[in-house]
């Protein structure tokens, strides 16, 4: 279903584009007819409810797949904690959500602020979170 969804959202944006094209073409004409301004006018017609149409779809799947993310990294975060008792490391994290460890870092510290988390400073030298059920 998502692989239709990407495709109709992709011919709907290429059909209505290329029908927006004719009023631009026919309007910046200096011989332009009644008839070629009617075309235009069904350019319009066709064009922009499908090119709209088309960018929903398109907007509507971008946003799946943002929530998507946001979930998966939830709860693999949850996940950790509840495995770790508590305790989770930027390198773990980074592995298991498969993130740059930057990105890991700075979703633990917001995670850490919201939630009053402790660092800490493992026998090894890694730093860590501990967050207290």
């Amino acid at each position: 279903m998502k692989q239709f969804k990407k495709i109709s959202a992709g011919l709907l944006l290429t059909i209505g584009f290329i029908f927006l094209m004719v009023p631009v073409v026919v309007l910046t004409r200096q011989d332009a007819t009644p008839e070629d301004r009617m075309d235009a006018i069904g350019g319009l017609v066709f064009g922009f409810p499908a090119a709209a149409w088309g960018g929903w779809l398109a907007w509507s799947l971008k946003r799946k797949n943002h929530n998507e993310g946001c979930d998966r990294l939830h709860s693999t975060f949850y996940r950790l904690l509840k495995e770790g008792n508590g305790q989770i490391t930027i390198m773990r994290f980074a592995m298991e959500a498969h993130l740059p460890a930057a990105a890991a870092q700075q979703y633990l510290d917001e995670k850490a602020k919201e939630f009053d988390a402790d660092f800490g400073v493992s026998e090894a030298g890694g730093i860590f979170y501990y967050f207290i059920f």
